[in-house]
């Protein structure tokens, strides 16, 4: 019985304590992407990213992606928070080549002279959807 009560009192000290590990999102949560190695949005599925509200207007590349990103499917921006927001994907790895907006639900592969898709990007309207920073 003693046992019993040891082992519940230290389950429920590694569960309280693992729960205050957990971070919140940074900001409202405005989109969500998935990424995928071969053509179509269909093969070699790497997952999908979420983009939030402290995401705006800073580029970002593909981190801990295992291969070259062939295609890339946006399959949600969040009303209303990504109201007046516009999502980007780009062919360099520092959002300045192969810009390419992305509406939601559409298969976005890559031009026939890029490699692979390096960047991305939201860009939100100040006052739309989301609070001005």
């Amino acid at each position: 019985m003693q046992f019993t009560s040891i082992v519940l009192a230290v389950a429920t000290t590694l569960a309280a304590s693992s729960s205050a590990a957990v971070l919140p999102r940074d900001g409202a949560r405005l989109a969500q992407f998935r990424v995928y190695g071969a053509a179509g949005c269909s093969d070699l599925n790497y997952g999908f990213y979420t983009v939030d509200q402290s995401d705006d207007k800073t580029c970002k590349t593909f981190a801990n992606v295992p291969t070259d990103i062939k295609s890339l499917n946006l399959e949600a921006l969040y009303s209303p928070a990504a109201n007046g927001c516009s999502f980007y994907i780009y062919t360099s790895e520092d959002c300045t080549t192969g810009r390419r907006a992305i509406p939601v639900q559409s298969c976005q592969e890559l031009p026939a002279d890029a490699t692979e898709w390096g960047s991305w990007q939201i860009y939100c309207a100040t006052g739309a959807g989301v609070a001005a920073a």
